[in-house]
């Protein structure tokens, strides 16, 4: 039979325990609680320990809770850097960007825009779906280019530029290939004019694609006479084309060519 001292013993073991569980969950604070020492403390600790989600989650409530501290611009710098670690590379932009537009004067404005620019251009899709976020990128790029104080990642922008810029006119040529599949002439003789319009201007080197292009849809119509001044074109201008040979070949009946 179990004695009362081993009873008042373990009563008082009980309530020992009891009152330091109570203590712990007293002394813990939610992350609205917190002081900002508090906040930047445990988002640092995170950061040391490689555990980006959970220190996001501390600088996002920092740049909620203390949007006027004089080291939030940092802060905001850091949590895009988070951003763009985890994948979560709308956010990352979203900061970044705010960052270029709200600290133009800082010298870590260039970074900021240089990882916008990043963090849209990781949001580009294949050539097949939608890309607006391509052209977005482009645009960015143009924002930082024309920037003449913009200097140290100048040659990465001109690359992610052209790259977009190719994925757009791919995008152009793709949709005319679909339309002239579903002989839909008019809506391709639209995406010729597009890519005159829109990229030529800037890339002389899509000038002999465009007139190829041109010639397979004379040919589609049986525009023989377009045909022939097209493949002319392309014979005095670039005769060592590979599109003018693809052009050339055009003119066998039935050709099926697909470049």
């Amino acid at each position: 039979m179990i004695s009362k001292k081993n009873t008042l013993t373990r009563l008082i073991v009980s309530i020992f325990i009891i009152a330091t569980m109570l203590e712990g969950c007293a002394k813990r604070k939610s992350k609205e609680e917190m002081s900002y020492d508090e906040l930047k403390a445990r988002a640092t600790a995170f950061m040391s320990k490689k555990r980006y989600d959970d220190a996001a989650e501390f600088f996002e409530q920092i740049v909620s809770q203390h949007p006027d501290h004089q080291d939030i611009a940092g802060h905001k710098l850091v949590l895009g850097g988070l951003y763009f670690k985890l994948g979560k590379y709308p956010s990352a932009y979203e900061m970044y960007e705010h960052f270029n537009q709200f600290y133009p004067s800082n010298p870590k404005a260039e970074y900021a825009k240089y990882r916008a620019v990043l963090a849209k251009f990781y949001q580009t899709l294949q050539v097949d779906r939608d890309q607006a976020e391509t052209e977005d990128t482009v645009k960015l790029c143009k924002e930082y280019l024309n920037n003449e104080t913009y200097k140290k990642y100048r040659s990465d922008v001109v690359d992610i530029q052209s790259t977009c810029q190719h994925k757009l006119v791919e995008k152009e040529i793709y949709v005319f290939n679909f339309y002239m599949k579903r002989g839909k002439y008019d809506a391709a003789q639209k995406r010729i004019e597009s890519l005159r319009k829109t990229y030529l201007a800037e890339n002389k080197e899509l000038d002999p694609r465009v007139l190829y292009l041109e010639c397979k849809l004379a040919q589609k119509q049986k525009d023989n006479g377009l045909l022939t001044k097209n493949i002319e074109k392309l014979t005095n201008k670039y005769p060592e084309s590979q599109f003018t040979l693809m052009s050339q070949s055009l003119v066998n009946k039935g050709s099926n060519f697909i470049f």
